[in-house]
């Protein structure tokens, strides 16, 4: 309306003495308190564009617009049996990865203490799951690998007594690791749930048992790194989950 009566210079006369309030409503009721209105409120003769102008930013919005089209044309799309894959992956991850961590109770406790008290020893409240449960078979052994034998020594007396003070250290070492048995059930657990995520992936149980050990070997870390993420916190560096008590840092596997 400004734009309009200002171009065509247009006289309006209030018959109201001028005296019009102007709203959405009545705002045709009276074209020339509607104009002094406008002009109250800012509204500027010489920054109306004109024919030519307005036409060449409706070609520029238009232009725009074409242009972001395009873009997202050209953006890679996920097909129909990508986003499934991704739909079950998601499933998988959702059925076994508990956003409260209420298993972390099952844990021996953490013991976090000044390095020389001695940790829990009791037994892991959590044994590993089999593979398969048609092939039961232990979890870390398919996970360990074992030393070749070595050559008796030369010397059996002194082997001995090398023995003796290598366990004496490994003794004193682990008395000092009082959060040894805690992350010990921790790392159990978070492999025994990604090996159920991977159960659920298409066409992993269709592998031999050898194959399915290798994948599970070359990856668990990297995926147990990847679902850790959800409990990370940048402020502090710290991964929080649920309790106080289970809010780990770095310095946790040093105690």
């Amino acid at each position: 309306f400004c734009r309009r009566s200002m171009k065509r210079n247009a006289m309006f006369t209030c018959p109201f003495s001028g005296q019009c309030h102007i709203t959405k409503d009545n705002r045709r009721h009276c074209q020339a308190c509607r104009l002094k209105r406008c002009l109250d409120i800012g509204m500027i003769k010489e920054f109306i564009l004109t024919d030519e102008e307005v036409q060449r930013k409706r070609e520029l919005i238009l232009r725009r617009k074409e242009e972001e089209a395009l873009r997202e044309s050209l953006k890679p799309k996920l097909s129909e049996e990508q986003q499934k894959v991704i739909d079950v992956l998601l499933e998988a991850h959702h059925k076994t990865y508990d956003p409260t961590y209420a298993d972390f109770t099952k844990f021996r406790p953490p013991v976090r203490s000044h390095p020389g008290s001695k940790g829990d020893t009791n037994p892991s409240s959590l044994l590993a799951q089999d593979l398969s449960s048609e092939d039961p078979s232990d979890l870390f052994s398919s996970f360990s690998t074992f030393p070749e034998p070595a050559e008796p020594p030369p010397f059996p007396g002194l082997a001995e007594q090398d023995e003796q003070e290598q366990s004496s250290s490994a003794s004193l070492e682990l008395s000092q690791l009082t959060m040894l048995p805690h992350l010990a059930d921790l790392v159990s657990y978070s492999i025994q749930k990604v090996i159920g995520f991977a159960k659920m992936i298409p066409g992993f149980r269709d592998l031999c048992m050898e194959d399915q050990i290798v994948l599970l070997k070359c990856s668990a870390m990297e995926v147990i790194m990847l679902r850790s993420n959800e409990s990370f916190t940048l402020e502090d560096m710290s991964w929080s989950c649920g309790s106080p008590d289970f809010k780990y840092r770095v310095s946790d596997v040093t105690q």
